[in-house]
């Protein structure tokens, strides 16, 4: 008997560590590291939007973005970024093996999750320049928010039983939720402090009105029964970028960055065009006066760029006082994008470049307009600006008639029926509006008597400017 319970342990044992071993190989989980090595392409899907993925200069950008194709190079295939803004659809996608995994999408349940590569604080914000800042939470009527979650979970948990309407718009994402409440056709929103970091640069006017959520993860998800070794994978990948301490980096590189969209003001820009502006002015106007242009225009977008900083390194990597890719420094043939006299030059020759691309059909005053904005956002993009405005049969020639049309390019209505998709319309706008106010400036003071006073020259500068 007693050895007959002998064997029913040791036997009893024996199955439970053997169930352990091999609780990871379910044959009814999928292997979709598997499958992800033999397409040699890993398909996420995340939203379009400043803090995820997007494209500037014709190159993909985003925090999410960068994360996504540090593993993508760490298992050694081809990323593929698949944008879906309902949710239903986005799981589905998942679900069905359409797509790998999902990014920062907000899902919380029927999936595996990652690592919390971050950590944010979710708000509900308001436009000051409409809406007052809410005392209460009675004072809401209606919230709008994009189709997430851990936002609505969030959400929920904040208003209790306050009977507040709830609006998810599941084909938005967070960029036509801003520009919704820019526009005073919305009253309340919730973003995270990372998205808020960002749109405070170009639209002050977002304020926070309460906050809904602290510590708020950014995880990806992929299937619920996907076996241990992509699991694995994505753990090793998370292990070494931490020990590298890449993660930081990558955060640094999107959300702390030094440059600035905002203008800033005409006693800054005096200021450095007094103490900083003499080092590089004769290189200014030699090369504006080579490639034709006016060195007023050239010398505003290389302080709108850089702020006439040789230094200077923007949040999506690009170098130098005229602030060129890489890919850019190549095509014009500048071997030091770094050093700022080749900067200027190639920085000179790349807008002539772009005003000589640009179609006939731009009328001859509002070309360099055109090509700031290709400048900043590329050609392809302005283009899709261009088109969406012949279709509507407006004078697709006339800057202030297209400029709206680049602002729709951050919105899914209108960036999925172009060619090249999303960009940050708003950054653009933004960006030449402010080169146009330096180019003024300097406009003025060209015209006025050689004075290097700057107490002079400031009381002298329009009271517009």
């Amino acid at each position: 008997m007693i050895r007959f319970l002998i064997r029913i342990f040791f036997i009893s044992i024996s199955v439970i560590a053997l169930l352990f071993i091999l609780k990871d190989f379910n044959p009814l989980n999928e292997d979709d590291y598997a499958r992800i090595l033999k397409n040699n392409e890993l398909k996420v899907v995340t939203r379009f939007g400043p803090s995820d993925y997007y494209e500037v200069q014709n190159e993909e950008n985003g925090y999410t973005y960068d994360i996504l194709k540090g593993f993508a190079d760490f298992i050694n295939v081809k990323l593929r970024i698949v944008t879906i803004n309902n949710l239903d659809d986005a799981i589905n996608a998942l679900n069905n093996r359409e797509v790998d995994m999902l990014a920062n999408m907000g899902v919380t349940n029927n999936v595996k999750l990652s690592y919390s590569y971050n950590k944010t604080d979710q708000y509900i914000v308001y436009n000051s320049q409409f809406t007052s800042k809410p005392k209460a939470i009675t004072s809401l009527d209606s919230i709008e928010i994009i189709d997430s979650i851990s936002i609505k979970n969030n959400l929920d948990k904040f208003l209790g039983t306050n009977d507040i309407e709830l609006i998810i718009s599941k084909e938005k994402n967070v960029d036509e939720i801003v520009n919704l409440l820019k526009d005073n056709k919305i009253k309340y929103t919730v973003i995270n402090e990372n998205e808020l970091t960002i749109f405070n640069k170009y639209f002050p006017q977002i304020k926070i009105g309460f906050k809904i959520g602290e510590d708020v993860p950014s995880t990806w998800a992929v299937p619920e029964n996907t076996n241990y070794r992509l699991e694995n994978k994505l753990s090793e990948y998370f292990t070494e970028i931490l020990k590298a301490n890449k993660l930081k980096i990558f955060y640094r590189k999107h959300f702390t960055d030094k440059l600035q969209y905002t203008f800033v003001g005409t006693r800054s820009f005096l200021s450095d065009l007094l103490n900083t502006f003499p080092l590089y002015e004769f290189h200014f106007k030699k090369y504006a006066k080579i490639y034709k242009h006016d060195w007023r225009l050239l010398a505003s977008i290389g302080y709108q760029e850089s702020k006439w900083d040789k230094d200077a390194v923007s949040y999506t990597g690009v170098r130098g006082l005229m602030m060129l890719t890489k890919n850019t420094a190549k095509e014009v043939k500048i071997i030091n994008r770094e050093d700022p006299f080749q900067s200027i030059e190639g920085g000179a020759k790349y807008l002539r470049k772009l005003i000589n691309n640009l179609p006939d059909t731009i009328n001859t005053n509002d070309r360099i307009w055109f090509a700031i904005a290709s400048y900043n956002i590329g050609f392809r993009h302005v283009e899709d600006a261009i088109l969406m405005a012949q279709n509507d049969g407006v004078d697709s020639g006339s800057w202030s008639i297209v400029e709206p049309y680049v602002l729709k390019l951050s919105q899914s209505k209108y960036y999925k029926n172009t060619k090249y998709g999303y960009a940050r319309g708003w950054e653009t706008i933004k960006y030449v509006q402010n080169i146009r106010q330096y180019y003024d400036i300097l406009v003025f003071l060209d015209s006025q008597d050689n004075n290097s006073n700057t107490k002079q020259i400031d009381n002298g500068i329009p009271s517009t400017l």
